[in-house]
């Protein structure tokens, strides 16, 4: 995270204009990523495509995101980061737009990686600039992670309803642009921060010079295909196995979002309370995993699939704050910042591949591909956590 050069009193209501639209535009972000997966299907009849097929716009997106966010910590660190999100939800506004419309599969993942390239900038410019103005910053990245899960929530019904009704993208898609058009108009009218506050010519991307930088990027790797894998897939799942409409469908999506929410209220007061890392973050996979497995059986009976998809979702919650938590320990800001880039690089191709085993061997078979990472991620986790244990302990 950018070095604040000025940190004048108070500054929690010196921008609320500023904050509103910011955790609007966070809110645009968990809209526009779990509606895709009541949308894919319909994408898939739309442009006659295969479902695993819609599924590489999930890499689309990813590709987007992850070169965004790599051009701000390589080059753009020093840029107005209100301007910066400026222009991402004006990408966002066209790849939503575009999405909707596009009337090949080629337009679609176009419009895919813009929606990527305006996902990465507003994630990562919107971090920087509520640190800058905010006193208290972990509330306020708080209230940031509360606006995304509320937006990823909302996608789902969203999508759902009309989709149930319509059966059209593009009105699903047009719905989620004006939103977020709104957000960018609202933020074009906020004062932000003297530009000189935002520079950080001092900090330079840069690999993880530490072990636990790794394998904590290793662990938000496996975390990011599983969940994103998960919330993209398990509409289809549910639509496939246990015969759901659509609407029940997105109604199971945004349950597993909004768990995923409430994983993460949980770990918080976990942490509160003087919790272990290390334990949480096992728990969290080993949970997560048999969850997965338990979903992956259900044999379309939908209470047992609601139930355990929810149970995925709580326990998937902490990974990522608490997996943040680790890697940061005794690392600097643009080392982190290169950890979330390796995480990111896991939604590229493990939600497409999870949609390929989907579609080729089965719908169990293609949500036991969750159990697995989380399998993978818990005994990276354990091993990590046994390394830890026979370190010795730091002097001074």
């Amino acid at each position: 995270m950018p070095r604040v050069t000025t940190a004048p009193g108070d500054t929690r209501d010196e921008y609320p204009l500023l904050h509103v639209a910011s955790l609007m535009a966070l809110f645009v972000v968990g809209l526009y990523a779990s509606a895709f997966g009541p949308v894919l299907p319909f994408v898939a009849d739309d442009l006659d495509v295969s479902l695993d097929t819609a599924g590489l716009l999930l890499t689309a997106l990813f590709i987007g995101s992850i070169a965004a966010s790599a051009s701000i910590a390589l080059a753009l660190h020093g840029q107005d980061t209100r301007r910066l999100t400026l222009v991402g939800l004006a990408a966002a506004v066209g790849g939503v737009l575009l999405l909707g419309f596009a009337p090949s599969f080629l337009l679609a993942m176009v419009a895919g990686v813009l929606l990527g390239v305006g996902d990465g900038l507003i994630i990562a410019a919107l971090h920087i600039l509520m640190s800058l103005t905010s006193k208290d910053v972990p509330s306020a990245m708080s209230r940031l992670n509360l606006f995304f899960a509320l937006g990823a929530i909302a996608g789902p019904v969203w999508s759902g309803i009309v989709l149930a009704a319509t059966g059209d993208r593009w009105i699903v898609y047009a719905g989620i642009a004006a939103f977020a058009a709104a957000t960018l108009a609202v933020l074009a009218f906020a004062s932000g921060p003297p530009h000189e506050q935002i520079a950080a010519p001092d900090e330079e991307f840069r690999l993880p010079g530490n072990p636990t930088a790794w394998t904590m990027g290793i662990v938000l790797f496996l975390y990011v295909g599983a969940e994103f894998g998960l919330g993209s897939w398990v509409s289809s799942y549910t639509r496939e196995t246990a015969h759901a409409g659509v609407l029940a469908g997105a109604l199971l999506t945004a349950g597993y979002w909004g768990a995923l929410a409430t994983g993460r209220v949980l770990s918080h007061a976990y942490f509160t309370r003087g919790g272990e890392s290390t334990l949480m973050l096992a728990v969290a996979a080993a949970g997560a995993g048999i969850a997965a497995l338990v979903l992956s059986l259900s044999s379309g009976i939908i209470a047992i699939a609601a139930v355990s998809a929810f149970a995925a979702g709580l326990f998937l919650g902490p990974v990522w704050p608490t997996t943040m938590a680790i890697a940061s320990e005794g690392s600097m800001a643009n080392a982190t910042a290169a950890t979330v880039t390796m995480g990111n690089a896991g939604g590229i191709a493990i939600p497409w591949l999870q949609g390929k085993v989907l579609v080729g061997a089965g719908p169990a078979q293609g949500v036991a591909v969750t159990a697995v990472l989380c399998g993978v991620m818990f005994a990276v986790v354990a091993a990590f956590r046994s390394r830890r244990g026979r370190a010795p302990a730091a002097v001074g």
